[in-house]
């Protein structure tokens, strides 16, 4: 705004009792206005403020006032805007506020000069305003809930004003959530940046996204992450029969960016399995891992059990385990030549030391002990001899030796374990 220095002439005569009089001759001259006011104000990025300008009409009749902001120095920065009405009507002798608004996608300052001119009379007072951009708060508290292991996406809109395109650094401290470093928004449209949340440990987690662009500034969400337990992973069958055992493959997905152990630990005595299980860095979908489960029932029947795998990095694993024992198979037959004798093997595979009975239906058939103490999980030599034929002929002769024990030993069940026995 140009002032043009306005120079007023005048004068004043005062009459004297004499008739004389004296004659003043006056000139003056009207300077520029001063503010109304100065205004500071600090105002946090990505909300929108109302400063109240009051303006004064000193006049004994209405007056229309023409609004102009313009900025104090080159021009606005492009991540601001300051606007107001164009015109506001104030009645005679009276005051009345002028709405002027701020907004700031990134910090910086703004400083404007609002002027408010009377377009018929060429009069005017103005405010100089300032306002600086802190930084921001919360944009949006952000709450997911998912299952561990289980990805769940979510989608941010993000609004750029701008007749350029804009780009973002994304941060995160969070290290659950999966997203991408970098995107952009074309210019005048709204984009869409989307983040996975997939947890790998069971509870809440709380934490912080930045979305940073050197021109629409800082965007904060607060995260609030729930991560609850997951289903099973595949289960695994066993069966076999009473003193065997069989080995199958568990397999899970380790989604540890990191090396790590996992503990494994299963609550029934007659599945086995290692301690621990090593685990190479998961990729994005999950590294497979593998681990041997051994099952040695010590019951006849139908078994459930429940594997745990845990690591304070990667999480807990259940597989569910499910085992049939049916009754021992017969083995053999056995050879064993006449006057020798032969060691045949058996383990003790009930939780307890337990008595077992050694019985042979064929009298030429003969075994060192006819009962034996046997510990837990321990293999015992039963020795079979065999005499010889007793009427001279070169048949093989066949028998059998019968394994019992006690019926509490076996569960339910009376169980026994033959050796078919062929002698020559």
């Amino acid at each position: 705004t140009h002032f043009v220095l306005l120079i007023f002439q005048g004068s004043i005569f005062f009459p004297l009792p004499d008739g004389s009089g004296l004659l003043f001759n006056l000139s003056g001259t009207a300077d520029a206005p001063r503010a109304v006011g100065k205004i500071q104000r600090d105002v946090p990025c990505k909300t929108s403020y109302v400063e109240l300008l009051t303006v004064t009409n000193w006049l004994k009749k209405p007056q229309r006032f023409r609004v102009k902001i313009e900025p104090l120095k080159d021009k606005l920065d492009t991540g601001s805007s300051v606007k107001g009405g164009e015109y506001i009507d104030i009645p005679a002798d009276s005051k009345k506020d002028y709405k002027l608004s701020f907004y700031a996608y990134k910090e910086g300052s703004s400083a404007v000069k609002v002027i408010f001119t009377n377009e018929l009379t060429g009069e005017y007072q103005f405010y100089e305003v300032t306002f600086r951009g802190t930084r921001p708060g919360t944009t949006a508290t952000i709450e997911l809930s998912t299952l561990v292991r289980q990805s769940f996406p979510h989608v941010v809109n993000i609004e750029n004003p701008l007749p350029y395109q804009v780009n973002f650094i994304v941060n995160c401290t969070v290290t659950e959530v999966l997203f991408p470093t970098q995107f952009s928004i074309p210019p005048n449209s709204q984009g869409q940046f989307t983040f996975e949340y997939q947890p790998l440990k069971v509870g809440v987690v709380r934490g912080l996204l930045e979305l940073n662009s050197p021109d629409l500034g800082l965007y904060f969400y607060d995260l609030v992450l729930t991560a609850t337990p997951g289903a099973p992973e595949k289960a695994v069958y066993f069966r076999t029969s009473l003193g065997s055992s069989i080995t199958q493959v568990a397999k899970f997905l380790n989604f540890s960016k990191q090396k790590t152990d996992y503990t494994c630990k299963v609550e029934n005595p007659d599945f086995h399995v290692e301690k621990s299980v090593a685990a190479a860095p998961g990729s994005t979908g999950g590294t497979e891992v593998v681990l041997d489960v051994l099952f040695e029932p010590s019951v006849l029947g139908e078994q459930r059990a429940m594997l745990f795998i845990t690591s304070s990095v990667g999480g807990e694993y259940t597989i569910p385990l499910f085992g049939t024992c049916d009754p021992p198979k017969p083995q053999g037959p056995f050879t064993v030549k006449a006057g020798t004798n032969i060691p045949l093997l058996f383990r003790n595979v009930f939780s307890t030391t337990t008595q077992f009975t050694f019985q042979v239906d064929n009298p030429l058939f003969h075994v060192t002990k006819q009962n034996e103490s046997i510990r837990s999980h321990k293999e015992h030599r039963i020795i079979v001899s065999f005499d010889g034929s007793d009427v001279g002929s070169t048949a093989a002769v066949m028998g059998k030796l019968v394994v019992s024990c006690a019926h509490t030993a076996g569960g339910n069940s009376n169980v026994q374990w033959v050796y078919y026995l062929k002698g020559i």
